[in-house]
């Protein structure tokens, strides 16, 4: 600008600047913090997520483990069992050939005792049937 030789009220006449960006400021201070806050809320639901998803990562791992050692002992079970059965089947079996063997061993000692009962008596008739001609002779 030129330099005036004039003096005056130049204050009066120059408008002051007035600062009217106190609001903009504000907003912008405001969205500032809200989007830090979403931040954080953001990135703690994503680490609870995170944690959930290991939780549940390992107790499917730990469920998975479980079944497995559910499975070897009743595996375990089942063959003692089966074991056991067999061992149950060969003392019937033995059982059933000593039932069939006694059994047959018995009609043999009934069918011997009858046969010696009957031969007895027969003698005994005859002892006695000799006696007593033994007696009409004497």
């Amino acid at each position: 600008r030129p330099d005036f030789k004039a003096e005056g009220d130049e204050a009066k006449h120059v408008k002051g600047y007035a600062f009217k960006s106190d609001t903009v400021i504000e907003l912008l201070k405001g969205l500032s913090i809200k989007f830090q806050d979403e931040l954080i809320a953001t990135e703690e639901a994503e680490t609870n997520a995170m944690n959930a998803s290991e939780l549940a990562k390992l107790a499917r791992g730990n469920l998975i483990k479980a079944k497995k050692d559910s499975k070897k002992t009743k595996a375990d079970e089942m063959a003692s069992s089966e074991e056991d059965l067999t061992a149950a089947e060969a003392a019937h079996k033995s059982t059933s050939d000593d039932l069939a063997a006694d059994s047959k061993s018995l009609s043999e000692t009934e069918s011997a005792w009858s046969t010696k009962k009957s031969e007895w008596e027969e003698r005994s008739s005859t002892r006695a049937k000799e006696i007593e001609a033994i007696e009409t002779a004497i």
